[in-house]
């Protein structure tokens, strides 16, 4: 017999400068499609909140507001029998923002996630099926971004299934004029588990231009240690005139496993919107 699904949502919300408040719950059943959309989870219910403190203190002149957040958790529940599927939750004793752009926060988290089957994280490493509890914690800076050269830091570390995982970023900015800016970044997870420990890097460069406001682009390259591919992006878009647009894109693949890189796939896409009336 066939069965047709439901789904549900409701959310409410309180935005406002000093008190900041959301709560959602929302629910897909087990036999919903939603046919033209995309589901990421399918038979589950999730719950979450996030409630934020964000007062602006006039005893401290070059802060513009502290962020504090007592609570902000997403908690996914199987629909057909309640067991737990996942739970993120994030509480910021400290954070806070400057007049002059900055920005930082520390972060404590604690999540879960129920494993149905085996999988291989890396080569030969296998994590079992199972229940995993993980307690994090997190730095971040950020400089502000409109000035000539600016800056971001991230680091994460704590539990990870079996073991421990500490994961660092970075990234550089450098905006050489109003026509050129470069930025390179830096993203490195150190895994320990019981059954061994393994690092993964990812180092990226983008430099975007703008000749005018109707002729832009940008280069993009990303390349990883364990797929050890290079992926290149190359994007122009250039607009004639109002609501006219060029659209060329290139994308390549490149495989760097062998001492001669090799051009593994090349993709070149172009799109032309011309509007007319009748």
């Amino acid at each position: 017999m066939y069965k047709t699904g439901v789904a549900h949502r409701i959310f409410i919300d309180y935005p406002n400068d000093i008190i900041d408040f959301s709560a959602v719950w929302d629910r897909s059943s087990e036999h919903f499609n939603p046919e033209v959309g995309f589901l990421r989870r399918t038979s589950y219910q999730m719950y979450n909140a996030d409630f934020r403190i964000k007062p602006r203190p006039s005893f401290l002149p070059w802060i513009r507001n502290l962020v504090f957040k007592p609570l902000d958790f997403n908690y996914y529940v199987d629909d057909r029998t309640d067991n737990l599927q996942s739970l993120w939750m994030e509480f910021r004793p400290l954070g806070f923002s400057t007049k002059s752009g900055e920005f930082f926060e520390f972060n404590i988290q604690r999540s879960a996630e129920h494993l149905t089957e085996d999988f291989e994280i890396h080569d030969g490493l296998t994590i079992p099926l199972g229940t995993y509890w993980f307690t994090h914690y997190e730095l971040q800076f950020e400089t502000f971004q409109g000035r000539p050269v600016a800056s971001e830091f991230f680091i994460n570390w704590g539990d990870f299934y079996n073991g421990t995982r500490t994961e660092t970023a970075g990234r550089l900015l450098w905006r050489i004029n109003k026509y050129f800016s470069l930025s390179g970044d830096h993203q490195q997870n150190y895994i320990m588990l019981s059954a061994g420990s393994f690092t993964v890097r990812e180092v990226g460069g983008r430099a975007d231009f703008a000749f005018s406001p109707r002729l832009f682009g940008s280069v993009f390259g990303q390349w990883n240690d364990d797929d050890e591919e290079i992926l290149f992006n190359f994007r122009i878009n250039w607009i004639p005139r109002a609501e006219t647009d060029l659209f060329f894109v290139v994308n390549q693949s490149i495989d760097t496993t062998n001492q001669h890189w090799l051009v593994s796939d090349t993709t070149v896409l172009t799109k032309f919107v011309w509007r007319f009336l009748l």
